[in-house]
């Protein structure tokens, strides 16, 4: 009869062990992929330019006081994977040092993550910093969903810029971002 526990407490502390070291590798995996070290920074640079009569802009964000002002737009794909959280910017339309970036954000996690409005900020290649606080972001990416809306600067852009850099900070949930923060770079500005 001894002999039999023995063989159940041995196979009990092997099950534990397994179990112990599925888990352990498992958290491995996780710390891998929320590390960053699987970041895919390149931009798509097949990317387009056209005009647009600034009239027939659909959102009001970029509508001007000159009725012959013109909306330029240049779209593409310029992205950023942190983790299970992915920012790309497919179009940025600009009219009159106005800017407006149309971005998506991916989670492809098991949690619900915000990217709240005023962690926006916008850095420009002359490295003036501006705000994003009339953006039209929801900030909430609910597990494995996208989310999409615009990021609309709160200045004017000046002149001689060239790209932008988006950022996301204050970043919050279970799978967020090691650093609590998101960079798309190289983001072009239509001429």
């Amino acid at each position: 009869m001894q002999h039999r526990r023995v063989t159940r407490r041995g196979k009990t502390v092997i099950a534990i062990a397994g179990v112990a070291v599925g888990v352990l590798a498992s958290l491995g995996v996780i710390q891998f992929a929320l590390s960053g070290e699987n970041s895919a920074a390149q931009p798509n640079t097949t990317s387009t330019t056209t005009t647009s009569n600034g009239v027939q802009t659909p959102d009001g964000a970029l509508e001007t006081t000159e009725p012959s002002a013109d909306v330029k737009v240049q779209t593409g794909s310029f992205k950023q994977q942190r983790g299970m959280l992915t920012i790309e910017v497919t179009r940025v339309e600009a009219a009159n040092g106005r800017v407006k970036l149309f971005v998506t954000a991916t989670n492809a996690s098991q949690a619900r993550m915000t990217l709240p409005v005023n962690g926006i900020a916008v850095l420009d290649d002359l490295k003036r910093t501006y705000a994003a606080s009339s953006s039209k972001w929801d900030g909430l990416v609910t597990q494995g969903t996208t989310a999409s809306g615009t990021v609309v600067l709160d200045e004017k852009v000046g002149a001689g810029v060239n790209s932008l850099t988006l950022t996301f900070n204050s970043i919050s949930g279970q799978f967020a971002p090691t650093g609590a923060a998101i960079t798309v770079t190289g983001i072009p500005l239509p001429k």
